[in-house]
């Protein structure tokens, strides 16, 4: 047997005698190849689109500890935690992920969202601010801004992020015209 191969390894690999493969270190990534942790998020996505989150919790928590730190399983975590609704651990989540990988625009969305879900709108507001400049080029960061000053009673500056959102993702107006965070704007909705 190859000596970069394991049995019972949590990474399925498809051989008959049950031997997985086991990932060979790659500097910089904490000695985990990141082609298997794509996979594993691959398969926690599966296990979320599935509705099956107690499955993606276990696998998840089978991982080392240093594995779960990586931007990756940080992003895996974040998913699960956010579709089951547990605000406050994704919150913490996701500010981890904003230190791990503060260039991924997607963890100052989405621990935003958690601060908002959590009544701290101007909290999530600032957050938003403190984000990569990549963000500007993120839907959904223009439209949970526009949601957040909307709630904020700011909606004077809601509407151009909320046009600018429109711009980027047409398919986010079916979502604001039933969005009750931008009720203040629904007479509007039509101009932007």
């Amino acid at each position: 047997m190859p000596s970069d191969f394991t049995p019972r390894s949590p990474f399925e690999s498809g051989f008959e005698d049950d031997t997985t493969f086991k990932p060979k270190p790659i500097y910089g990534t904490g000695g985990v190849d990141q082609t298997v942790l794509q996979s594993i998020r691959m398969e926690i996505e599966g296990y979320l689109e599935l509705d099956m989150a107690d499955c993606a919790e276990e696998e998840l928590s089978k991982l080392p500890s240093y594995v779960q730190r990586q931007p990756l399983m940080l992003d895996a975590w974040l998913a699960l935690l956010m579709q089951t609704r547990r605000w406050e651990e994704a919150l913490a989540t996701g500010l981890q992920g904003c230190k791990a990988a503060p260039l991924n625009p997607a963890f100052f969305i989405h621990s935003a969202f958690c601060l908002h879900e959590l009544g701290h709108t101007g909290e999530a507001h600032r957050l938003l601010s403190t984000g990569p400049e990549s963000l500007l080029k993120e839907a959904l960061y223009h439209y949970n801004t526009a949601c957040y000053l909307a709630v904020l009673g700011r909606p004077r500056e809601a509407a151009p992020h909320l046009a600018q959102a429109f711009q980027l993702d047409p398919g986010l107006r079916q979502f604001a015209e039933t969005d009750r965070d931008l009720k203040f704007l629904w007479p509007k909705l039509p101009e932007l």
